[in-house]
């Protein structure tokens, strides 16, 4: 158990009050900026809607103040309550904090000079001066409207010491007050250092740091549930000032919005990886106000907390899950459908690109709480985003189903036309667009293979007639030097290649028959690679223009289209199917000896002549002529 006093502060608290009562009251206060949690804990009982909190220098001093609009004091509030010790006008008042009546005395924990107390309701004002041996000047400040009451420390500090003094409040309010039901202000001006004053809103709402939480209010008992697992790859939100919260657990316990007790260090039974905030009128510190009540409040509250986390947080990462999925892939598909040049010019792409960031970390820090006790779904239940919609679907649950045996899981960083083809054959493709996601499927899987779709599929798309139209006498010779070498193909056609294998200077594919325009299909590398040697009549051989092998006999074939095709069907031969045997090598050989007479206009004068007498070898083929280029 580590209650906030094992955080210990940078530099050494002020020296202790001169001995007396005050000195023995103040010792108490673990923390000596918890002064100003005293205050507003007394504004708050005091009704107040608003506190303003001002840390300033002035001449020779400085001053802190804390006012709020609560009810006020009168006098005999004044000679009463507030200035006998032990005496507290709170006594049996549920709707009050304080109960032990020693909160106003930690004001002379920090050593001030002087402390002045202005409160004023029913038209009266009272000002009161208070010094740390416990004399005191009460006096008549008047006629005043309205209710309030300002307490100010005036303490005489270097500029240097006033740094420290205004960090140190600025920390005391953001660790005691940060969830306080009323509206809190912090103002720090250093006139003599001559900055722009800061201000500071205080108050934000009862949050966890968390992927997904759920809130309940249950008879003036306010419960926040969340999961630690997966917090680390989101912004956390405003109320996390405290390094605690960010811890693998996380409890605090607050009383009106002010701390009891925060702690990253006690585990209880049951809670480990869960971050939970309780608030209620019920829990009541301890009398040195750095712990909460071991109570039966206290255990009642952390009995429902455990409620909350089997029933309603699981259920609500269930539900919140598919949707996060659905996000992170929709607006990663809008983001891919924007141009490079409309990312790089717009505002609005910079923008989109942000929050496809934004999502997909949400997604993977639900992803890893569904992962991770005590908040673990079925792997079977959980839905991964999707790079390309599959039958209108941008995230599916149910992977292991979809990748059976030992087919891998799919994955790509972004959309394109190799996932979309693949979606249109019924292949998901699980969308990894942020760090973890990879591990967090793996984790998810542990017995499956993860494969990226560009490496283990290709997306060919056929050049159009247009296009190789300049390239048909190639296609011509190739075609005819395989069927001459017994390895005939149903046709020569020119490609693209999107994935896998897109290096090969060819691949076969089955012949798709009656065709109305270009051919375009998604394969598996590994068939396409098991085919790769199998020149059947039945398949189409489809020579990819990225190759450098390709693009070599392309420019030589302007010239020499017929040496080219042959030297290209036996460099084609070579990469499927290893070193030629003797026999595929002579028919080679004798058709780059002996080529038959080219078809169509296109063979030239040169190819007419090769008809009656076949010219030395690199000597064939037609002139340059109309469709080849240059």
């Amino acid at each position: 158990m580590a209650p906030y006093r094992s955080f210990r502060e940078d530099r050494a608290a002020p020296p202790a009050p001169p001995p007396g009562p005050v000195a023995d009251m103040v010792q108490q206060f673990a923390d000596p900026y918890a002064f100003l949690r005293e205050l507003v804990q007394n504004g708050m009982d005091a009704g107040a809607r608003k506190i303003a909190v001002r840390v300033e220098t002035l001449p020779g001093a400085c001053a802190t103040s804390v006012t709020d609009d609560g009810s006020g004091m009168r006098r005999e509030d004044i000679e009463g309550p507030l200035l006998t010790l032990f005496s507290s006008s709170k006594e049996g008042d549920t709707s009050k904090i304080g109960k032990y009546g020693v909160g106003f005395v930690s004001v002379f924990a920090i050593q001030p000079q002087q402390v002045d107390v202005e409160t004023w309701r029913d038209g009266q004002a009272w000002r009161l001066r208070l010094r740390s041996d416990t004399s005191y000047e009460l006096e008549d400040a008047g006629p005043r409207a309205g209710s309030g009451t300002r307490v100010t420390l005036l303490q005489r500090l270097s500029r240097e010491a006033f740094v420290e003094h205004a960090r140190r409040a600025q920390a005391a309010l953001r660790r005691w007050c940060r969830h306080a039901e009323c509206e809190i202000a912090l103002s720090i001006a250093d006139h003599e250092g001559n900055s722009r004053a800061s201000l500071e809103r205080i108050d934000t709402p009862l949050a966890v740091a968390a992927a997904v939480s759920v809130t309940a209010v249950e008879d003036e008992t306010t419960f926040v549930v969340g999961p630690s697992a997966g917090a680390h790859h989101i912004e956390l939100p405003a109320s996390a000032e405290n390094a605690a919260e960010h811890g693998q657990s996380f409890a605090g316990f607050y009383n009106r919005g002010l701390t009891l007790f925060e702690t990253a260090d006690e585990l209880f039974n049951g809670l480990s990886g869960v971050r939970f905030k309780v608030m209620s009128p019920r829990l009541q510190h301890t009398l040195s106000r750095d712990n909460v009540r071991r109570d039966d409040a206290f255990w009642e509250a952390l009995a429902r907390v455990r409620e909350l986390v089997k029933g309603p947080l699981r259920r609500e990462l269930a539900a919140r899950l598919p949707q996060a999925a659905a996000a992170a892939a929709t607006t990663a598909a809008e983001r891919a459908a924007t141009t490079a040049a409309e990312r790089a010019a717009s505002t609005a792409a910079e923008r989109a690109a942000s929050t496809a960031a934004e999502r997909a970390a949400a997604y993977a820090a639900m992803l890893e709480a569904a992962l991770s006790p005590p908040t673990a779904l079925d792997p079977d239940e959980i839905p991964f985003p999707l790079a390309s919609a599959v039958e209108g679907d941008r995230a599916r649950a149910g992977l292991r189903a979809l990748a059976p045996g030992r087919e891998p899981l799919l994955v790509a960083e972004r959309a394109d036309a190799l996932t979309e083809a693949m979606a249109r054959a019924g292949l998901p493709v699980v969308l990894c667009n942020h760090p973890a996601t990879v591990a967090l499927l793996q984790r998810c899987f542990p017995e499956a293979r993860i494969e990226e779709a560009r490496a283990a599929y290709l997306l060919v798309r056929e050049e159009p007639e247009s296009a190789r139209e300049a390239d048909a006498a190639l296609l011509q010779v190739v075609a005819r030097a395989l069927a001459r070498a017994r390895h005939g193909v149903a046709r020569v056609s020119l490609c693209q290649i999107e994935g896998a294998l897109r290096q090969r200077g060819a691949i076969l594919l089955p012949a798709d028959g009656e065709r109305s325009g270009p051919h375009q299909s998604c394969h598996a590398a590994r068939d396409v690679v098991r085919r790769a040697a199998r020149f059947r009549p039945g398949h189409a051989l489809y020579l990819n223009v990225a190759s450098d092998t390709v693009a070599l006999a392309r420019r030589r074939a302007a010239v020499d289209p017929v040496t080219a095709g042959n030297l290209l069907a036996r460099a084609l031969l070579v990469e499927a199917k290893g070193p030629l045997d003797p026999d595929d090598s002579d028919r080679l050989l004798d058709l780059s000896a002996n080529p038959p007479p080219l078809a169509g206009a296109a063979r030239g004068a040169r190819a007419a002549a090769s008809d009656a007498k076949a010219p030395a070898r690199g000597e064939g083929g037609p002139p340059r002529g109309r469709g080849l280029p240059p």
